[in-house]
């Protein structure tokens, strides 16, 4: 039962392991980690679902807008990432994506575009993924997992479960820069 609430452990080691205990801006040593609580480890992840529908139609916008400004060429629309770089990000044992507690050992950020919104980074949970070896043309890209109401996956097809279409989604994890950025940040010296 436990690997069916992978995405619901997912977003909250990612909200606690960057919210406990940090001292202010001023009282930390350069190139240390700095902590505060901010508690979200009572928050919701059905906070950040969003129907499959609203997602798709905002990718679709993305999509456009990148074929308008790039004239043809054909936009990056998504990342597969490993799990084993989620976890040493977030500073947990990389090898915790081969334990039993990691169901799924790849996740797909898609990027989308709404409009008085402005972009949108969506998240699902990657199934049978093998991104070994050198070339890319041989990697198998897996499957995307779509998450019910709960967060739980949709491992049947998504067109056979006979679910309503808003009754699939995804995470919306969006908290994007400015406001959610360090001012200046380390990989943004250039400006």
């Amino acid at each position: 039962m436990k690997q069916h609430f992978f995405p619901i452990i997912l977003v909250l080691g990612l909200s606690t392991a960057g919210c406990k205990n940090q001292p202010s801006a001023g009282t930390a040593k350069p190139g240390t980690a700095t902590r505060n609580d901010c508690n979200q480890i009572t928050d919701s992840v059905g906070r950040v679902l969003v129907n499959l529908v609203t997602a798709r139609q905002s990718i679709q916008s993305y999509d456009s807008l990148c074929r308008i400004h790039w004239k043809g060429t054909a936009p990056v629309e998504s990342y597969t990432i490993r799990a084993v770089d989620l976890l040493a990000a977030m500073g947990l044992p990389p090898e915790l994506a081969d334990s039993s507690i990691c169901r799924f050992k790849h996740i797909r950020v898609y990027l989308g575009f709404q409009e008085k919104v402005g972009f949108k980074l969506y998240l699902v949970p990657v199934d049978n993924a093998c991104l070994k070896g050198k070339d890319p043309s041989k990697w198998n890209a897996g499957v995307d997992v779509i998450l019910d109401k709960g967060a739980n996956p949709i491992l049947a097809n998504i067109d056979s479960t006979g679910t309503a279409a808003y009754d699939q989604y995804v995470l919306d994890l969006n908290a994007p820069c400015p406001n959610t950025c360090p001012q200046p940040g380390p990989l943004k010296v250039y400006r």
